[in-house]
């Protein structure tokens, strides 16, 4: 194929689909919210296409072959129970520091005039902490998967849906032999992240130390990117919207590349290296491949029914 005449698909699409010129020569570059990254999900169509996209991958994984009970399985573990807190999801006014869109300075003693916000509803949820009792007959580490997805009937549903379940944490334990008791809070998931620290506040904090007022922390490292923590759960209901989690503890398979010795979370984003990741297992494990219904069911998963209730309490820029 020449890839430089049939381009990347998702490019193609994105120019084809906003009425653009396909070959991107900058003279006839018509304004688009799909063509943008950053408003792309404004448009409707934006969801169709990426399902389309994703689907390209699913046929692909439909030719691998499946899972072995001995891939699956985790031999002398077992996960006894799993208790959630109660799940809870709100609405509220958040003032968002717009202030850098104006030229800015500071004149004597001040150095920060006025600030600009722009206030805006949005949905969040309180920190929930959740406690995993594991039974293990070895002294070893672990890689605990955790994933979000619709509450299903059937068990044969799943093969359907398992498409529809979220990775939304990925942590490595050290099991000892008995009973262990794994607690772990919202606020620690591997993908999420919190909001950054605005420009003002940031810019207030340097010249607060400049004036030697303050001491200025030398490592502020943030995220460059990541999945907002505030979006973890979808919207409840006040009678309780159902869903259903699942947990997956998997031996530890060490990387060919460490952990983080070639990504850096504070300005890499995206898919990025291997030594992003913990361990070895691919994307997605062990629903991105079909599922044999006569051993899948292992004693190292469970699936927990969870209700995720709403309160129409509004509230301004609280942090629980």
């Amino acid at each position: 194929l020449d890839n430089e005449y049939f381009k990347h698909i998702e490019f193609f699409a994105r120019n084809m689909y906003s009425n653009s010129d396909m070959f991107y020569s900058g003279s006839k570059v018509w304004p688009s919210a799909l063509m943008q990254y950053e408003t792309s999900m404004r448009d409707p169509f934006f969801y169709q296409l990426y399902n389309k996209f994703l689907s390209y991958y699913w046929q692909f994984k439909s030719y691998l072959p499946l899972y072995t009970f001995e891939e699956l399985s985790f031999k002398g573990l077992e996960i006894k129970n799993v208790v959630f807190d109660k799940l809870m999801t709100y609405f509220e006014y958040f003032d968002a520091d717009i202030s850098n869109v104006i030229p800015s300075g500071f004149t004597g003693e001040k150095f920060w005039d006025y600030s600009i916000f722009a206030r805006q509803k949005r949905i969040n949820h309180k920190p929930f902490t959740y406690t995993m009792d594991v039974y293990s007959e070895f002294a070893g580490k672990g890689v605990v998967r955790m994933y979000m997805g619709p509450k299903f009937y059937d068990v044969k549903q799943l093969q359907y849906l398992k498409k529809y379940f979220v990775e939304v944490d990925q942590y490595m334990y050290d099991f000892v032999v008995g009973k262990n008791s794994i607690v772990r809070n919202s606020r620690d998931y591997y993908w999420s992240v919190r909001d950054r620290t605005t420009y003002s506040e940031l810019y207030k904090k340097v010249m607060t130390a400049y004036k030697g007022e303050d001491k200025f922390a030398m490592d502020m490292s943030e995220a460059h990117c990541g999945f907002p923590d505030r979006l973890l759960l979808p919207k409840g209901l006040p009678s309780g919207y159902e869903m259903t989690f699942y947990f997956i503890i998997t031996p530890y398979y060490a990387p060919k590349v460490e952990q983080f010795s070639t990504f850096d979370y504070s300005y890499s984003c995206g898919v990025g290296s291997g030594s992003k990741y913990i361990d070895t297992l691919p994307f997605g494990f062990p629903f991105d491949r079909e599922i044999d219904f006569s051993y899948f069911f292992t004693k190292n998963m469970y699936f927990k029914d969870v209700i995720v209730y709403h309160s129409d309490d509004m509230k301004l820029n609280t942090s629980y």
